[in-house]
């Protein structure tokens, strides 16, 4: 009974106004961090107003082969069109787009090839041509016709003094090929002759020994900015310019004591080259200025430990890095603990850091390629996939059960040649986790009795909110909710529709929920799992309503 006299408390809004908008912050103590840093955030992208969003979905577009998909280049032709290729087992495939599903077909060699043992290679485009190289192999090269081995070419010349020239790195520029990680002489640069790539001796040809300049340090991988070669070791980076003319280019600088954490992830962003290093990802022009001694680039000091402590365990040939132009990241696979590290660079001009996140899989993709017209190749165990829409897509073969076109496609398949193909949509979840909120008076408690939660999108979906207080990890106060949020109806895309199959969803405006939590403590962390179901989804806005309980 409530005594007379004795006034009501009001329940006062607190908006958590940037919830989470500066990404993943797992090297602080997370009781002194501010609401917009996370301690979570799983399967979580921030949408182009920076709110926190799911991922896209990672959708099986190419039918199977028996092999890992570990790497995909993108051959640019003369013609300026470009054909895609993915390196998998003991052969390279090509990936014809133009049936459905897309297929991988083995491509064969002219020559007398060399026994392919993996798929680890690294694409490189040169003088209308199409170069791989992977460590303990041979040079391959594609012509847009043939492919060969180097060493088959009839106009190939080996460099002086070296029995198996099998570089592990490439780089096509300047006019020439460049070569690194060479076995019998893994200190050293070897250059073509002009134009002529598998001229490795005469000419304007020549060898880059770096053994007087970072001692017994390795070339890791190889790169290009402003006129400069840039040189990756594992603990050093070297910088030549005039690069144009390398029998007269000049040392520029050694940043000692930072190298490259895997030939794979070099990424060209803006006119900025970002790498990881063995203690995180770094952009090149700030270490250069910085002369690699200042935090400000490393830009992964957020997340430093989690990210140095993979790398340590990783196998660094697996590591790679993709940038996705479309949407501004970096995506970071580490297939070896079904995760990926994602970094937002679309604010990090302005900012000085990327937002992180991460991306977790049941089955892992392996490398991934951002193309010029907006798409995310990934290569998974035995397939190509696309990052798009909001499901995760796999793909089998009903034939067996739908043995003809009509029948197949009655049941909703994709009749492709001979086969039923059978597409299945798998939800997903994505995570975030705020750090520990006083709410702005951390010496009265708060009584917090419901959540506004705005949302845009995620119709159909559940969504699930935790509640922890006072620094207490376990047991959290936890309630489910529907998004019902509503759009207009489909114009293109549902069986009932004017037009068509279905390719297009329906836009959804913004509906908050309100949603009891009940829990009193001084501090507080928030939890989020959300579903993803084919439908995109971000919160808009949080805020809590509380009353004031007792004073500490």
């Amino acid at each position: 009974m409530k005594r007379l006299g004795m006034p009501t408390k009001p329940i006062t809004p607190v908006v958590l106004s940037g919830l989470g908008s500066a990404g993943l912050n797992t090297q602080s103590q997370d009781a002194t961090l501010g609401p917009e840093w996370l301690t979570a955030a799983d399967n979580v992208v921030f949408d182009y107003q920076g709110r926190i969003s799911s991922r896209k979905g990672i959708k099986q577009v190419s039918k199977t082969i028996g092999s890992s998909i570990k790497s995909i280049g993108c051959y640019i032709k003369a013609d300026r069109t470009r054909e895609y290729y993915a390196g998998a087992g003991n052969a390279i495939y090509k990936l014809d787009t133009t049936v459905t599903p897309y297929s991988l077909t083995s491509q064969a060699f002219s020559g007398t090839p060399q026994t392919i043992i993996n798929g680890n290679w690294q694409w490189v485009n040169f003088n209308d041509e199409f170069w791989g190289v992977q460590s303990s192999h041979k040079v391959v090269n594609f012509d847009g016709t043939n492919w060969y081995d180097m060493e088959d070419l009839g106009t190939y010349l080996a460099p002086v003094g070296i029995t198996t020239f099998d570089p592990s790195c490439a780089l096509g520029d300047f006019g020439r090929m460049w070569y690194g990680g060479v076995t019998e002489a893994p200190g050293v640069v070897f250059y073509s002759d002009n134009l002529i790539g598998e001229a490795l001796s005469g000419g304007a040809s020549g060898i880059v020994d770096l053994k007087t300049v970072w001692g017994n340090d390795e070339v890791v991988g190889l790169g290009s900015i402003e006129n400069k070669l840039i040189i990756f070791g594992k603990q050093n980076i070297v910088i030549y310019t005039g690069a144009d003319d390398p029998a007269n280019m000049v040392l520029d600088e050694v940043i000692k004591g930072i190298g490259l954490a895997g030939r794979d992830n070099i990424s060209y962003v803006n006119t900025d080259i970002i790498f990881m290093s063995y203690e995180g990802l770094r952009s090149l022009t700030r270490t250069v200025q910085n002369d690699g001694k200042s935090p400000i680039d490393d830009l992964s000091l957020a997340i430093r430990n989690d990210l140095t402590r993979l790398l340590a365990s990783a196998d660094l040939t697996t590591v790679k890095s993709s940038y996705y132009p479309e949407d501004g990241i970096i995506v970071t696979f580490f297939p070896g603990s079904l995760k990926c590290y994602v970094f937002d660079m679309i604010l990090f001009a302005s900012q000085n850091r990327p937002r992180i996140t991460t991306w977790s899989f049941t089955s892992a993709p392996l490398c991934g390629l951002g193309t010029i017209d907006g798409t995310l190749y990934l290569g998974l165990s035995d397939s190509v996939a696309e990052y798009s829409d909001y499901y995760d897509v796999t793909i089998s073969d009903v034939t067996g059960t739908y043995g003809n076109q009509s029948v197949c496609e009655a049941a909703n398949n994709t009749w492709e040649t001979s086969t039923c193909w059978s597409y299945t949509n798998n939800n997903y979840n994505y995570t975030w986790q705020s750090a520990w909120l006083d709410l702005n008076n951390p010496v009265i408690a708060k009584i917090v009795k419901a959540g506004l939660f705005t949302f845009v999108g995620g119709r159909g979906a559940t969504s699930e909110i935790f509640i922890y207080k006072d620094y207490d990890s376990g047991s959290p106060y936890s309630k489910s909710f529907s998004l019902t949020t509503q759009g207009t109806t489909y114009l293109y895309g549902k069986l009932n529709s004017l037009y068509g199959a279905a390719i297009y969803a329906s836009p959804s405006t913004a509906k908050e929920y309100k949603v009891p939590l009940g829990r009193t403590g001084r501090v507080i962390r928030l939890k989020m799992t959300t579903e993803v179901n084919g439908n995109y989804s971000s919160l808009v806005n949080t805020t809590l309503l509380t009353k004031q309980g007792k004073i500490r």
